[in-house]
């Protein structure tokens, strides 16, 4: 099992917090005058969890960044006290792991990832193409109904047991490097305020109907945008029919894997970590060359969410078309599986 946070504290768990704060409330009030400085409104202090008396300027956010130093446990403090900090409410802050994989009695947490491609502001020319007012209805359709986007490198922490996720996490990814996504996808995600994984085959760049270098220079650095792999070539990572398992194999898979890698790490400024294999086709050749590369995350196109147990080298993401409605984009996101104990 991986170890890490869970988002998901349970009935009893918050129980016990309840009677902390009780406990600890008139004692409290006692101390206020003596108490001074940054631990002024730190109400329980504990191995376990932290009990602050929010302030008037308080939000989720301040109080992560103030106590937790991490800004983007956010959702994770709304998930476990409610939509808002209101003046006065005692705020509960988790101080270490608890049921770290994620799993309950009845089910476990998964985290769904959505793939698009291409998108157009006109009639689509093929089911890759989603039109821009589908995806913003989409995007919308994913605020309004309290998912968080999350972007792919939080999902590192869900496997490996270093990081938490809201409850009801998704993430969004994009695969080839089409110019419609600066022009159409780009603008809609920043004005939404969410975020996106743009998987990039090398080769592709610079062509009539892809980005240039510089564009996605502008996404990446926005923080809106993340530039990943997507191979050099576009080409399966799998067999094809005229090969077999052997160095010549392994020499074609290790160029899609490292040229793109050398390109991307030069352009972008920064170590490439994610990978995304063309249509999903992978093997254990594959993702031991990924694996030797330092990659920690790689990406099929076979349907379903990720739990925390996920293998990170086959994680499995949702392909959206431009015939799926919003209640066809509502069976890919799942967050919770159930488990019938009969």
């Amino acid at each position: 099992m991986q170890r890490g946070y869970t988002i998901a504290w349970g009935a009893k768990r918050l129980a016990a917090f309840g009677l902390a704060v009780l406990l600890v409330g008139c004692a409290a009030q006692q101390q206020r005058t003596e108490i001074t400085g940054p631990l002024k409104s730190v109400v329980a202090d504990t191995n376990d969890f932290m009990i602050v008396r929010a302030s008037a300027t308080d939000t989720f956010a301040s109080l992560a960044e103030q106590y937790l130093r991490d800004q983007t446990l956010a959702p994770v403090l709304e998930d476990i006290n409610g939509r808002s900090v209101t003046p006065g409410q005692f705020v509960i802050l988790p101080k270490r792991p608890f049921n770290s994989s994620a799993v309950y009695p009845d089910g476990y947490q998964v985290v769904p990832i959505l793939c698009y491609h291409q998108f157009t502001n006109g009639r689509p020319r093929n089911r890759m193409q989603v039109t821009a007012g589908a995806f913003e209805a989409q995007m919308k359709y994913l605020i309004d109904n309290g998912y968080r986007v999350i972007p792919l490198r939080d999902l590192e922490g869900f496997l490996n047991g270093s990081k938490p996720l809201p409850k009801r996490a998704v993430v969004i990814t994009i695969d080839d490097g089409y110019r419609s996504v600066y022009d159409i996808a780009f603008p809609i995600l920043r004005r939404l305020g969410l975020t996106a994984t743009l998987f990039i085959y090398t080769d592709f760049v610079g062509g009539g109907l892809s980005l240039s270098w510089d564009k996605m220079r502008e996404m990446d650095r926005s923080g809106v945008i993340d530039i990943q792999s997507h191979s050099k070539s576009h080409t399966s990572m799998s067999l094809n029919g005229s090969e077999k398992p052997g160095k010549a194999y392994s020499d074609r898979v290790g160029k899609e894997v490292k040229t793109p890698d050398r390109i991307l790490s030069e352009k972008m400024g920064e170590k490439i970590r994610h990978f995304a294999y063309p249509y999903g086709d992978t093997s254990d050749t594959a993702v031991s060359i990924l694996e030797g590369e330092d990659y920690t995350i790689a990406a099929t196109v076979q349907r379903g969410g990720n739990a925390s147990y996920t293998h990170p080298m086959l994680l499995r993401r949702d392909m959206i078309y431009s015939d799926h409605t919003l209640n066809d984009l509502k069976k890919y996101l799942s967050v919770y599986e159930s488990v019938s104990l009969k």
